[in-house]
């Protein structure tokens, strides 16, 4: 359950909340119903640093990255999968909110012992943003910042269009997203800042680590990466 302050619980009266997986409408300040709650499929320590997968379900090799450490709450499966499409695709940006919370409690789990400076969505091109007229990543972001008390900044740009990942084998990933991502020079990064990463989902790995390549070159010390969910690699 989720604390509602007293306007919110009345609002819920006029406009029920809704399930950020299925969109059933459930009791105020409970963000996931019963039946999705069981369908959640949670990463439980032991974590793999690189993939973010428990280290029990890890099959990246550990290959060196460009990321200090990458976590994730949820796999992509079951209603994680479902609310992260809600979010992604469908617009319902309410979605964000379990998501939100979790990656929160894993990063304070995970990482408590790091002081961010920064939090920074993964950008999307300016031809899907156009289309799709919200960063999903961004939302996860901004709701993420609020509970962790850190400043959000997009700090980088998708300067080409590139194939979905999704649409590509793991093979191809990173050549994929290989010198899409810059830092304008109107966005300043503090030397030495140790930045948390954000977005949707991590498979491969090959687009947070691209990122965060770029943020280590324009002048971060360390990046540190959070997505929502983690697919296991054996099932790509």
């Amino acid at each position: 359950m989720v604390k509602r302050n007293p306007w919110e619980r009345f609002l819920s009266l006029l406009y029920p909340e809704r399930c950020c997986c299925c969109g059933k409408t459930v009791v105020c300040g409970r963000v996931v119903c019963t039946d999705c709650r069981f369908r959640l499929k949670r990463i439980l320590p032991p974590l793999c640093p690189c993939c973010g997968c428990a280290k029990k379900d890890c099959r990246c090799g550990r290959h060196r990255r460009h990321t200090d450490r990458c976590v994730a709450p949820f796999y992509h499966e079951g209603a994680a999968r479902s609310a992260l499409h809600r979010l992604k695709f469908e617009g319902k940006a309410y979605a964000a909110e379990m998501f939100c919370l979790s990656m929160a409690q894993t990063v304070q789990r995970e990482f408590g012992e790091v002081v961010f400076d920064r939090i920074v969505p993964v950008p999307l091109s300016r031809a899907v943003f156009k289309k799709r007229s919200y960063n999903q990543s961004l939302v996860l972001a901004k709701g993420l910042a609020s509970l962790l008390k850190v400043d959000c900044r997009e700090l980088l740009v998708k300067e080409y269009e590139t194939m979905p990942q999704r649409e590509l084998p793991a093979y191809r990933r990173s050549g994929n997203v290989l010198g899409v991502f810059s830092v304008p020079s109107d966005k300043f990064i503090h030397k030495d800042c140790t930045i948390l990463l954000v977005d949707d989902t991590i498979t491969t790995g090959a687009t947070i680590d691209e990122c965060a390549k770029m943020l280590k070159i324009y002048g971060a010390k360390a990046v540190y990466a959070v997505t929502a969910t983690a697919s296991r690699l054996s099932e790509i």
